[in-house]
This record gives C-alpha cells, structure tokens and sequence, in this order.
C-alpha cells in the first residue's frame, strides 16, 4: 500500500521528513515573498498616513482598495490551509493543530493591517496648533506677545473638504473663551510666567467641531507694556504692578527709555508712559526700590513698529480731548465711523467694561489706563482701537490768576458776541507747562499757554485750562464763559489801521449786529475833502488816502425798517519821510561842463526845493539842467523842506577838468 502524502509539510507517520521539509521550503517561498512585501506596504503607509501637512494624500485611495484586496486573499488562502491541514489523513491531532496554529500566527499580522489600513489611514490628521512668533524660547519672556497659528491644521482639513467657520480661543486654560476670529491666527499676550494650557475650538461648515491643545510655557517674566505691540508716536505704558506686594511695596521706579543710562523718569507708581517718535528697537530699564530698601533691575528689548491699517474707516473720539487729570476723572469715549457695524466692545483697564458706540466712565484712582474699542463690521471685519487715559497726583496753584480779556471772576467770564477770548495763566511756582481745550470755540488760534479763540454764537461754554508740574502732578481747572447776545453795534475793523501816504486801507463792517433788524446796506465817508461824498456799498471796501493827515471814517448801517445806526474811527495818514536825493547825467568832465539833475529818487511832500550848485547860482527847479563855465571842483547841494519844517540835504561833488 502506497503512503499518503505530506500534508504542507506534516509528514504521515513512517514518511521521510526531507520530503516535508522540500515542500514546506517551497511553500514558504511561494507565500512568504509578497507576503513580506505587502506588510512592508502597510508599516510604509501607517508610517506616513494620516499626514499633518497633507502629504501622500494620494495614497489613501490606493492603500485602502490594496488593504482590502490583500486581506480577503490572505483571509481565503488561510481558511483553505487551515482547512486542508485539519483534514489530513494519518496525522496525529496535536500535528494538525500544530500546524493550523503556525498557518494562522503568519497570516494574522497581514490580516490585522489589512483591517487597520484603510481605518487608519484615512483618519483626520491630529492637528496642532503652532507658535508663530516668538521663534525661540530665549524671547519667551513675560509681558510677552505669542502669536498662535492654527494655519496648517486649516489647509490639512481643506484638503478633505472641509471649511473652517470660526475660531474659538482659550489662552489660559481656563475654560473661558477669550477671543473669537475668523482668521487662524491669533496673538494672546502673557503678562506673567507659568504653564498656559492654550485650547482652540474650531467650528467647521458642517457644524462639527474640533478641539486642539497645546502647552505653552514661559519661564520667566520682566516689567509689562501696553499695547503689547508699540507703534510710533502712541504713548507706549510700562508697569511692573505684577511685583507689588501687600508686605513689600514698591517706593520708587526710576525708568530708563532709551537704555542710553539716563533716568528719564522717576515715579513712585507702578506705571510710567513714554512716547516714542520713530521705529525701531529701544532697550528699556527699569530701576526698582522696594519698602524694605531691597532693589532689582529689569531690562528688555522694546520694537517700536508703525501702526498697523485699521481694515476700516474708524476713530476714536474723546471729551475731553486730553485724558490727563487728577481723580475722579470722567471720560466720554465715541466711536466715529460711516460703515455699518455692531455694538462696540469697551475695556477699560480698571476692571470695567461698557458696550456701545458713546460710552462714559469714572477713573477713580490713580494710574495709566489703556482704553481699547474692538469694533466689528457687519462682514466680520474687527478694528482694533485704543486711547491712554492718566489719572495722577493734583497739582494746586493756590496763586493762579489771569491776563487777558474777557476779566475773569470767579472761574466765570462774559462778554457778547463776538467774542475773542486772550487769556493767559500766571502763577509763581516755577516749571509748570499749561495748555488749554476750548472745544466748542468758533476759531481756535492757539492752546499753548495763551488760548486764543473766538466764539460767533450765544451760548455757555466750558474752556479748560490743563496744567502740569515736573514731577507729573496735573491740574484741570474749567472755566465758565458766558457769549450773550449782542446789542446793536456797528463795527469797523480797518486793515492796516494807519500807515504813510498814498495808503490803500481795506474796511470791513462784517462784524455789525443789530439784533432783531435786517440790515440792507451800509453807506461809507471817508473824511477827506477829495470825495466828502457817502459812498454807498456792502460790508467791505477799500479806499485810497493820497494825503497825509488825520481822517474820522463813518459807517452808517440801515435796515428794513429805515433805521440808521451809525459808528467811526479815526486813521492816521502819515507823511513819507522827506530823504533828498538825486542823480546826475555825469560828474566830470571837461569845462565848459554841462550837467542835467533828477530828484525823482527823493522821499517825501517837500513844499521847498533848493538848488545850489558850489559855483554861486542857485535855482528851485525839480530837474534843472546847469553849466560849469570854469575849471574847478563843485559841491552840488539838494535842500528840500516839507510842511512840518523838516530839512533834508544832499551833496555831490562834481569836477570840471581845464
């Protein structure tokens, strides 16, 4: 009887085994090599997949219909092995279990990637969120500005289609959102050292969300400034509050702004402001002495960048205009702006909040405030905007008085329309700088020291004169001006009001008010004899005094009613300067020597001309034309003498060569 075959590579019982080891061998080389491949595949594929950056997106679709096709062959060709071993003939039980038992542990790793692939694969990507700036941990000192990006976690989704709607941020773990983009960048300031647990909600179209974390670390901490990003020309707060104690407060802050060694600032609060006018970097110290006499010193790097474009036309607007005073210190803040947008969001540095386009608030203690608006328009749009608002020590200036009109009583002055306030402060403590705000004033000249302004309208109105010491004390001190109206006045004003003849003068009677009355026209006389006769016309005119003298010019103002109400004033035409000269056709020559004379370049009415020409003969021409018979030398005499009694003479030598 012939024996049974091997049964892969179980031999029957009383069959050489080098015939089951041949077919084994063979068996293993059929199978094993693109068995060895695939799996090589799939740790190929489970290595590289799912990609943050989206790379070997391509791949997904390809390993997955690969996974699945190689899995149902490695499924069938196991179930026939194992069948056809636990089929055997003439082989023990334990043999063929055995056997099943190797079969199934080389197929199972194929068959668990083959189920792991295509799930793995095509999952979403973990998405991260990155730190975009600052690059090294050397610059992760607090007040720090981190700038978070969640821009490659938003080009991997759109890879799958999916959109992302809004970003929801949380920058210290605490649960609470801090703030809410449309853009996947986003910058968070940090103020103080520690471990921040950073967490984003992102909202995609679908309505799904997805959460990312990230463990932010900054180790440690120096004196804070806001804004956290400095542009030119905004007043830049430093503070170091985060070093004050209850049991050892600070005493004193001597602040270095342009590291160049000198203290520009001593101040005993825990904030200072400076403003810097140009780009670029400043190193900044700050010198700190505590109650207890202990000291510290703190540096750092400032870059002071340009203002960033506000997406949209939009201001902020203040009353009053320079936020500088002593507590309590109220403040109407607005927001200015044509394009359409919801209620705006009010921080203001002390704890409170307010929502609205015009806003109020009280700051009751002393400090330097920074007041930010976030503004967002109808299409998302959000403009960030701030203000600085310092409430310090009050300065007193119990000898403070006033130069100038309206006189002022009582913190009170009047006067009627139209009104030219010229005022300026005067006290004897020495060093202080004043300013003023005159808000509603018709024409404002000057507010530095002296506040020149008119006011054309009846009404009350609130001028304020702002003063500060060295030490950074301030002083507000409003004053009350009263515009009534005006009683009937005919007013001329004359540019210029006097001068030398011939003088061309320009009158205005703009200025008249008759109050209740229409005024028709106005009827001008100027006062000389040339033309005595009125002169009808509007509110301006000009006119020309060719003589010398002293002139009443009368206004006189009619109205619908046939009123006249006249006023005048008094200009002086004074005369030229009586200066003789002359000039002449040659100065020497042979004699007979003939000479003509022009007086033309003369000054002044001379009402006397005297010619005398050094050789005895005299004459009162304007231009005489004169011959010098004999050889000689002559002194040539111009006198001329006006109505006043004033002499002027001029002398010129001539030669008359033989």
């Amino acid at each position: 009887m012939t024996p049974p075959d091997s049964v892969d590579g179980i031999a029957p019982e009383g069959q050489p085994k080098s015939s089951a080891s041949s077919m084994k061998l063979v068996l293993m080389m059929v199978l094993l090599t693109p068995y060895v491949a695939y799996v090589l595949w799939c740790v190929f594929l489970l290595s590289v997949l799912p990609n943050p950056q989206g790379k070997y997106q391509e791949l997904i679709s390809v390993g997955s219909v690969s996974a699945a096709i190689f899995g149902v062959m490695l499924f069938l060709l196991g179930g026939l092995l194992v069948k056809r071993v636990l089929g055997a003939q003439g082989v023990s039980s334990k043999s063929r279990i055995l056997s099943a038992a190797k079969i199934a542990g080389i197929l199972l790793p194929g068959l668990v990637l083959s189920a792991m692939v295509p799930l793995t694969i095509s999952k979403e990507p973990k998405i991260f969120i990155e730190v975009v700036k600052p690059r090294t941990k050397d610059e992760m000192i607090a007040p720090v500005t981190v700038t978070l990006s969640l821009e490659k976690a938003k080009d991997m989704l759109a890879l799958r289609s999916l959109n992302i709607a809004k970003y929801e941020w949380d920058f210290d773990g605490d649960g609470q959102i801090n703030e809410e983009t449309l853009d996947p960048m986003v910058s968070a300031l940090y103020e103080k050292k520690g471990l921040f647990q950073v967490s984003a909600i992102l909202t995609l179209s679908d309505k799904s969300k997805r959460r990312v974390v990230y463990p932010l670390s900054i180790p440690t901490a120096v004196f804070s400034t806001s804004p956290a990003k400095p542009v030119v020309d905004q007043p830049v707060r430093f503070s170091v509050s985060h070093l004050q104690t209850d049991a050892n407060p600070i005493k004193e802050v001597r602040w270095d702004f342009d590291g160049d060694g000198q203290v520009d600032e001593t101040s005993t609060e825990v904030s200072a402001v400076h403003t810097y006018l140009r780009t670029g970097q400043e190193k900044v110290i700050a010198e700190i002495l505590f109650s207890n006499q202990s000291q510290t010193r703190m540096e750092r790097e400032v870059t002071i960048y340009e203002p960033e474009p506000l997406p949209f036309p939009v201001a902020i607007v203040t009353e009053p205009e320079y936020l500088i005073s002593p507590p309590p210190f109220g403040v109407i803040f607005s927001i200015v702006t044509d394009v359409p947008h919801n209620d705006v969001l009010w921080n203001f540095d002390d704890g409170k909040d307010a929502i609205g386009d015009r806003v109020g608030h009280t700051f009751r203690s002393k400090g330097v405030y920074r007041v930010t608006a976030d503004v967002r328009s109808l299409d998302g749009k959000i403009a960030k905007l701030s203000e600085t608002v310092k409430v310090v020590e009050v300065l007193r200036l119990p000898d403070l008085q006033f130069d100038g009109f309206p006189e002022v009583k009582s913190d009170k002055l009047s006067a009627e329309v139209p009104v030219t306030v010229d005022l300026t402060p005067r006290t004897s403590q020495p060093l202080i700088e004043f300013f003023w705000e005159a808000p509603k004033a018709t024409v404002v000249e000057s507010t530095e020291n002296t506040l020149r302004a008119i006011y054309r309208r009846p009404g009350n109105y609130i001028i304020t004169l702002i003063g500060n010491d060295p030490s950074g004390s301030v002083m507000r001190k409003p004053l009350s001006l009263e515009v009534k109206e005006p009683s009937s006045v005919v007013r001329i004003r004359m540019k210029p009001d006097g001068g030398v003849a011939p003088l061309l003068v320009r009158f205005d009677a703009s200025e008249t008010v008759i109050p209740g009355k229409e005024i028709t026209g106005f009827e001008w006389t100027f006062g000389d004899s040339q033309n005595a006769a009125p002169r009808q016309g509007g509110a301006q005119v000009e006119y020309l005094f060719n003589t010398p003298g002293t002139y009443t010019v009368t206004l006189a103002a009619f109205t619908t009613s046939g009123e006249r109400f006249e006023a005048d004033r008094t200009i002086v035409i004074r005369s030229p300067v009586l200066d003789a000269c002359y000039t002449t056709s040659r100065t020497s020559g042979k004699a007979p020597l003939g000479v003509s004379f022009d007086m033309s370049c003369s000054t002044g009415n001379p009402t006397k001309i005297k010619w005398q020409f050094g050789d005895g003969t005299e004459t009162d021409e304007r231009n005489p034309i004169h011959v010098f018979e004999r050889p000689g030398a002559y002194s040539v005499i111009l006198e001329l003498q006006d109505t006043a009694g004033s002499v002027s003479r001029e002398v010129l030598v001539l030669t008359a060569n033989p």
